[in-house]
């Protein structure tokens, strides 16, 4: 048996009673009488060391003391405190008795744990028979006196008797309720009363049997009942009612620490609606993972039922979808992504509640929501409806939240919905380069070559209509892009008023370089020239030209057009 010194283990707080480890402060709690009230009694206030103990303690542990002292002649009495078995001098009790008022001011010592006194030191020799210190042993428990109990343990070897264990549990009961200012002093007095008892078969069953009672009790007993769970010394039916207690009131962790040290579990009924608890509260992902940690992963029905718990939550129906990530709804996505992940996280599998999790993803129309729902589709093979998917792209174009595309069209399943959607898109987004919106324009464009560039386009009118918007846009460079690198063209019906429109700008600036002939040229290739429509549209829109008023690069302008003309067909030319 180790021995240590009474100080080191009663870990008696400010303001508590140094023997019988009571609060000295006196508190009223709603509806309850006064527990422990020191008031109209003398409290003791070591001048040394600055221990606390009521006059009532500090007399019943001095009579231990005396009475010890007359039972064995090798322990002589002296006066002491009975925390740290400081002296106490007999000519200063005058000082040391006080009757506080309010004892705010006292502390409690700073010195370091002493070493074990004399009066702590184990016998050599027995020097009382085990019957007399029994009757000590006896004296201490009815006067509630902790130091005593201890020194006759670590001196004598005696530890309390099932019969004195329950006399010294059932003190530390409150009268009515668990509250802030019972819980500390009844934590200890437990603890003490553990270290003091006899491990044998009745004082565990009166440990189990406390338990209960402390469970009948109201208020917040957790920390008792983590006490006593954690001396690993609870019968089976105490065990399950400490792990019940603390699933009851949601302390997880708690709850998980039962099941290492008990090896218990929590049944389909508790998993199921402490899951579902927790997901209702929006708690942090720590409770959850508790929750995950204290089932048994053997047990098929348990696995069952997380996946019927992951099911309901990714299925569950909602009044609003675009409104998910909206904080006036409790920030309900961040919620129910975390708890999906977590499930999915834990192997617990259903492709029905992946599905659905996709489709609320992709309903939330945002990037944290599509960037999910692509890894939903990457790492659990989650699909979607394609329709509900074009929804999606129909609103991002409408409401001009282009960026989402590119996260929107991987989504399709197989290579050709995603090559559809794609060419969709890019037709979408065609009717959005408006020139009346630069900025529009510029969002709706790069959209456009994002898309070109992940996926490309398999739609000719697709491309057509790009190369024909940026040319109504007089974004030449882009229509230029969009014919080197996608073969896209103009058609016939935009042939003749786009070189018109050139040809007016020209004619209306009165331009004399020829340089300034640089953008009609290059236009002249967005054309295909195997149409066989295209050399009467040139002869054309020629005759028009010369028809007009005159001015300076008239005749280049002819020039230059007959020149491509020449180029793609000279059999034409005569």
């Amino acid at each position: 048996m180790v021995s240590v010194s009474y100080l080191s283990i009663c870990h008696a707080r400010k303001h508590e009673c140094s023997v019988c480890l009571n609060s000295i402060t006196d508190y009223l709690y709603p509806n309850e009488v006064p527990i422990h009230s020191w008031r109209n009694k003398y409290v003791f206030i070591l001048s040394g060391c600055k221990h606390l103990m009521h006059r009532e303690c500090s007399d019943n542990w001095h009579r231990h003391c005396r009475d010890l002292s007359d039972r064995d002649p090798s322990l002589p009495f002296v006066p002491t405190c009975p925390a740290c078995k400081s002296g106490i001098s007999e000519g200063n009790r005058a000082n040391e008795r006080l009757n506080c008022d309010f004892p705010l001011d006292c502390e409690k010592a700073e010195t370091d744990d002493p070493k074990l006194s004399f009066l702590e030191t184990p016998a050599n020799t027995a020097t009382l028979t085990l019957d007399a210190v029994r009757l000590l042993m006896d004296a201490a428990v009815r006067t509630n006196n902790f130091p005593a109990m201890w020194q006759l343990k670590i001196r004598y070897g005696i530890t309390l008797s099932a019969a004195q264990l329950k006399d010294v549990l059932w003190h530390t009961l409150p009268p009515q309720s668990f509250h802030v200012y019972v819980i500390p002093s009844a934590d200890n007095k437990v603890r003490m009363a553990l270290d003091l008892m006899t491990h044998d078969d009745a004082s565990k069953r009166v440990v189990s049997d406390f338990l209960q009672e402390v469970l009948k009790k109201k208020g917040h007993a957790e920390m008792v009942v983590n006490r006593l769970a954690g001396s690993k010394i609870l019968n089976e039916n105490a065990q399950k009612e400490a792990l019940d207690f603390f699933v009851s009131i949601g302390v997880f962790d708690e709850v998980k620490a039962l099941k290492e040290q008990y090896g218990l579990s929590l049944n389909n009924r508790q998993l199921k609606e402490l899951l579902l608890k927790v997901y209702a509260s929006k708690r942090n992902s720590s409770h959850l993972q508790w929750i995950l940690s204290s089932y048994d992963k053997d047990n098929k029905s348990c696995i069952e039922t997380l996946c019927e718990v992951l099911r309901t939550v990714a299925t569950q129906q909602q009044e609003y979808s675009r409104e998910l990530l909206d904080r006036s709804y409790g920030n309900f996505f961040d919620n129910y992504m975390e708890f999906i992940n977590t499930l999915l996280s834990h192997d617990v599998k259903d492709q029905t509640a992946v599905d659905a999790a996709m489709t609320k993803a992709v309903s939330t129309l945002c990037p944290e929501g599509l960037t999910w729902a692509g890894q939903l589709k990457t790492n659990y093979q989650a699909t979607m409806d394609p329709a509900k998917l074009e929804v999606a792209i129909d609103k991002a174009v409408d409401e001009r939240q282009f960026f989402l595309l590119k996260l929107i069209v991987p989504l399709f399943t197989s290579d050709e919905d995603a090559d559809m959607a794609n060419n969709r898109v890019l037709e979408k987004l065609a009717s959005k380069l408006d020139p009346c919106y630069e900025f529009f324009y510029r969002m709706a464009k790069n959209a456009c070559n994002q898309l070109l560039e992940i996926s490309g386009c398999s739609s000719q009118k697709a491309l057509d209509t790009l190369i024909k918007k940026a040319i109504e846009n007089r974004d030449i460079p882009w229509a230029s892009e969009l014919n080197s690198k996608y073969d896209a063209y103009l058609d016939i019906e935009m042939f003749e008023s786009h070189i018109c429109k050139e040809v007016m700008v020209v004619k209306r600036c009165k331009h004399t370089d020829p340089y300034y002939l640089g953008d009609l040229i290059t236009s002249l290739r967005f054309f295909k020239a195997d149409n066989p429509n295209l050399p009467g549209a040139i002869e054309k829109v020629v005759d028009r030209i010369r028809n007009m008023e005159k001015f300076p690069l008239q005749q280049n302008v002819v020039d230059k057009l007959r020149s491509f003309l020449a180029d793609i067909h000279p059999p034409l030319m005569t």
